[in-house]
């Protein structure tokens, strides 16, 4: 009978072992909500310093509004047409002249941006209507711009600065991302 009996020194319930796996699962676990808190602060810093610059930084970019405009009666001269042409202008050898319609638009942003660091001559388009909140496009203008996009304040259907856009530039392709948000919207103004 004596050889039957086994003394063992480990709990014959599996709830001690729970305890202590569960110890470290919870210093684990404050570790990961102590870096998920410093990196959430660290991300709101940074969304807090893009959107709620003082509005000095960008007071250049609404300060020439009016030679922005190409409108054909009054538009910027020769200054504005060689900061067309050197935003459009080709730096690959594959590349492509894209001018980019809606280009301070959320998608036309990200659009306009990547076409410049493939190599390709950009240059975007864009009314800044009042459907969005036209200070996140000036923001967008101004990202683009210090990435080498020109932005032209237009309107899609001024045939006149559609030509002399045009005339200026030799696009190879027009990517279209204008749209007016809202059908009823569209449908009021018809």
């Amino acid at each position: 009978m004596s050889q039957m009996k086994h003394i063992d020194n480990t709990p014959s319930t599996p709830s001690m072992f729970k305890m202590e796996k569960s110890r470290y699962n919870r210093l684990r676990m404050h570790s990961s909500l102590a870096k998920l808190t410093f990196w959430s602060f660290v991300f709101l810093g940074l969304i807090f310093m893009f959107f709620f610059r003082s509005p000095s930084s960008l007071s250049p970019v609404t300060s020439d509004l009016n030679r922005r405009s190409l409108r054909t009666n009054s538009y910027g001269g020769p200054a504005l047409e060689k900061r067309v042409r050197t935003s459009a202008k080709i730096r690959s050898r594959n590349g492509i002249s894209v001018l980019v319609i809606g280009a301070t638009g959320f998608v036309g942003t990200y659009v306009s941006a990547a076409f410049k660091r493939h190599g390709d001559g950009v240059l975007g388009l864009d009314n800044f209507n009042e459907y969005y909140d036209p200070s996140l496009k000036r923001v967008r203008q101004a990202l683009l711009e210090r990435t080498g996009v020109y932005i032209v304040e237009g309107d899609i259907n001024n045939v006149a600065l559609l030509n002399k856009l045009f005339d200026i530039v030799p696009f190879t392709h027009v990517m279209h991302l204008a749209a007016q948000a809202g059908v009823r919207y569209v449908m009021d103004g018809v």
